[in-house]
């Protein structure tokens, strides 16, 4: 029987964001040896102003964790990702599947997790956005 070649470390981030506009505002440097399994955006401050929805994703796809929220208005403490119409292609239950059973594994550094707002607001929306998932470490 062989030795185990690296260590898996389960992890739950909780990042606070505000919009800016509609530049893509960066949330997190993904480290080397990422596994993402689930992103969850609540509604910490609502923006005011055009209707806008937000975008959870990385360099590749800008909605591949969550699609097209609102985020102008939305009542606070809502929580996107949590219902499977939410959820971008990162995750298997985003085509129906009924469970979270995919996710995206970063193997080099390189990679950065962004939000992004389809319009610009006259009050920008604070957001909440939860990551979880695993990292395992080169041994």
């Amino acid at each position: 029987m062989g030795n185990p070649v690296k260590t898996i470390y389960p992890f739950a981030e909780m990042f606070e964001v505000t919009t800016d506009g509609t530049t893509a505002v960066k949330i997190w440097d993904i480290p080397a040896g990422t596994v993402i399994t689930m992103v969850l955006a609540k509604i910490k401050v609502a923006g005011t102003g055009s209707a806008s929805n937000l975008t959870i994703g990385d360099d590749d796809t800008a909605d591949g964790y969550i699609l097209a929220a609102s985020c102008c208005g939305a009542a606070v403490d809502t929580v996107y990702g949590d219902a499977i119409a939410e959820r971008g292609s990162y995750l298997a239950a985003a085509t129906g599947l009924g469970h979270a059973g995919a996710w995206k594994v970063y193997t080099a550094a390189g990679k950065e997790l962004y939000l992004d707002a389809s319009a610009a607001l006259t009050t920008e929306a604070v957001i909440e956005v939860f990551v979880f998932g695993y990292r395992y470490a080169e041994d």
